[in-house]
């Protein structure tokens, strides 16, 4: 990685990026193999950099590097940040797949699921019956009221 891409990396933990100059950070790391970009985009999770998410959605592609980069990033994010988690993985992994990593992650310290069952029916349709079932019973585990 270059230091021009280093920098705005840098630069994107304080402010939005231009669509330039995304572009630019989106083009290097398309250019490389998808382990090395998964760990520079997990640095820019570090870094709390705001093109994160968007940068992602982009470049990872394969369902390992997408489960590992929710993990990491679903951890560290609060009640507001969790939606945007759960738009990167939900389209990738599927409904079912990031509950279940949910599920796995709650605990009483970071309250995944209290956190996630706020903003998890804004990814469904009304006729998703399975998928509406399965929100039903992640409240259940996480003792939460109904939205």
């Amino acid at each position: 990685m270059n230091e021009h891409i280093q920098n705005l990396i840098e630069i994107s933990s304080y402010r939005s990026l231009s669509s330039h100059e995304e572009k630019v950070i989106l083009e290097d790391l398309k250019s490389i193999p998808e382990v090395e970009a998964y760990e520079i985009i997990k640095s820019m999770v570090e870094k709390k950099s705001l093109s994160t998410i968007v940068i992602a959605k982009k470049v990872l592609h394969k369902r390992d590097y997408v489960t590992k980069l929710f993990k990491y990033g679903v951890l560290k994010s609060n009640a507001q940040s969790i939606k945007l988690w759960l738009d990167f993985a939900i389209p990738k992994l599927g409904f079912k797949s990031v509950v279940k990593l949910i599920e796995d992650l709650n605990n009483d310290s970071n309250r995944l699921i209290e956190k996630a069952v706020y903003w998890l029916p804004l990814f469904i349709s009304e006729n998703e019956k399975r998928s509406w079932n399965l929100l039903e019973k992640l409240k259940e585990k996480g003792k939460c009221s109904p939205i």
